[in-house]
């Protein structure tokens, strides 16, 4: 486009545009003009509102050689969109006072010149024998906004010859601008603030084409299941129409006026997530669409919302005196895989005396805060937090942690140690949405009694009834898995089991 209009110094005089002379004729672009109002400017230039015109001169010599013929006609290519009545046309002849408005003619063609470039008019000046040679003759045009510089030859008649004056980069002449165009750009994002989560959509709308666009049009469309609840939405542009009435869609329409040139328009939004019923992998998909008359453009983004819910159990089993806890943590159907945490209490109550062999990669620790030792006596009533970090828990699977301990003494006919899944929650930053873990807390009981035995027994061989000897059977001192119910692996909806362990001193 034409540069605004600023003071330009004439001295030293310099040239934007001259070509070489032919039979005496030259055509000259200063690179200085007289405006209308007396100032002088770079050549061309423009004037915004409330003039909202731009101005382009050229100059026309002849010398006073024998040869040389006076110029009848001279053609300049301005843009084609140009119309003839938003032109004015003024010429000063060098040495003769002020610029005079003339008659020109604009045309895509002229039986002498032939037709115009592609894109232009001829803008057509005769010089109805006004001047002959031996003289410079200047040229304004002032055209009704402003437009490209565009490199076009000029060409000049004289005694029915015709010349084309077209060097390099010459000469500066009005071209139409390129037309509009529309590009958007569509970006969104999930923005997690703990375990909540926000939608954030923008819309870019921009014209990097060369005319405005009027009547820009915006359709912007959101869909998403309808196992989301989405909350109020924030726009930026209030004057925009949202529509909620179809579930699982959001439309968002409007008008956004004009871009002009190098324009742009930017449309932010967002929403909470404030509820979903169901686990699972959620796709949000964006299209944001704009129009204006034939021009159109559109983009899209989408979102992949995870919402993950696990379901925790355990179980023990008992081997003789060792006794195995099992924590396990499952993901729910449809749930995605996630990292997740298990927060264990263990209760040692008064009168036994454990080993712990392993807490299954666990960190454990006393209330007191020192780290519980393995392989080690532990006695007298103890509080022992277990937590279980960074366990992968994948989808449609789950991840167990074994607890193993052994009574070594007891000092009561009966004792219960107690422990309690507390939580098995997903881990933080994992952009992931977490529903309350089903089946927490859940806890095992495992109960010592011991059995009253006599310190002298009658041998076994004898029978009290009758005096007779016979052979008695030996009961088996230890449980099975079996025997309390809960083999490895194995689960329940029940959240609060018990299991005797039973021991002869």
């Amino acid at each position: 486009m034409a540069d605004i209009c600023q003071n330009c110094n004439c001295s030293p005089y310099e040239n934007l545009c001259v070509c070489a002379t032919q039979n005496g004729i030259t055509v000259i672009q200063p690179a200085c003009q007289t405006l209308p109002d007396g100032s002088t400017a770079g050549n061309p230039c423009f004037r915004p509102s409330p003039e909202n015109r731009s101005y382009w001169s050229y100059k026309f010599a002849t010398d006073n050689a024998m040869a040389t013929r006076g110029i009848s006609s001279l053609v300049i290519p301005v843009c084609q969109n140009i119309p003839a009545n938003t032109i004015i046309v003024s010429e000063k002849i060098d040495g003769c006072g002020t610029f005079t408005s003339v008659p020109f003619t604009i045309s895509p063609t002229d039986p002498n010149y032939g037709p115009a470039p592609t894109g232009f008019n001829w803008l057509k000046v005769e010089s109805n024998n006004r001047y002959d040679k031996g003289v410079t003759v200047e040229y304004r045009l002032e055209i009704v906004g402003n437009y490209p510089n565009g490199t076009q030859g000029i060409r000049v008649r004289a005694a029915n010859v015709n010349y084309t004056f077209a060097c390099d980069g010459c000469y500066i002449v009005p071209e139409c601008p390129a037309p509009g165009q529309l590009i958007v750009n569509k970006s969104c994002e999930e923005v997690f603030d703990g375990n909540t989560v926000r939608l954030a959509f923008q819309i870019t709308v921009t014209n990097p084409g060369g005319s405005p666009l009027e009547n820009v049009q915006l359709t912007d469309t959101l869909l998403f299941s309808q196992n989301i609840t989405l909350g109020p939405i924030t726009i930026s542009d209030p004057s925009l129409n949202v529509d909620r009435t179809v579930p699982g869609r959001i439309l968002i329409t409007g008008n956004l006026g004009t871009i002009e040139p190098g324009g742009e328009r930017v449309i932010t939004y967002s929403l909470p997530v404030t509820a979903v019923s169901r686990p699972g992998e959620y796709l949000i998909d964006n299209r944001a669409s704009v129009v204006s008359g034939t021009v159109q453009a559109s983009d899209f983004c989408t979102l992949n919302l995870d919402v993950v819910q696990l379901s925790a159990d355990k179980c023990c089993s008992i081997n003789g005196n060792q006794v195995t806890y099992r924590l396990t943590v499952t993901n729910t159907p449809n749930s995605p895989g996630t990292i997740a945490r298990i927060v264990d209490t263990l209760v040692i109550p008064a009168g036994l005396t454990v080993r712990f062999s392993t807490f299954g990669g666990c960190q454990a620790r006393f209330r007191t805060g020192e780290e519980v030792p393995l392989n080690q006596d532990i006695t007298g009533q103890r509080m022992i937090d277990i937590v279980c970090d960074n366990l992968d828990i994948p989808q449609g699977g789950s991840a167990h942690r074994d607890i193993q301990l052994t009574i070594v003494s007891a000092s009561t006919q009966t004792a219960t140690i107690n422990n309690t899944l507390n939580s098995a929650d997903p881990l933080g930053e994992q952009d992931q949405l977490f529903l309350p873990t089903l089946n927490v807390p859940v806890s095992v009981d495992t109960t010592y009694i011991a059995s009253i035995t006599c310190s002298d027994p009658c041998p076994n061989n004898i029978n009290p009834d009758n005096g007779q000897f016979f052979t008695a059977p030996r009961r088996a001192n230890t449980a099975t898995p079996s025997d309390c119910g809960c083999g490895e692996g194995l689960t329940s909806s029940n959240p609060t089991r018990r299991y005797n362990w039973k021991s002869e001193l």
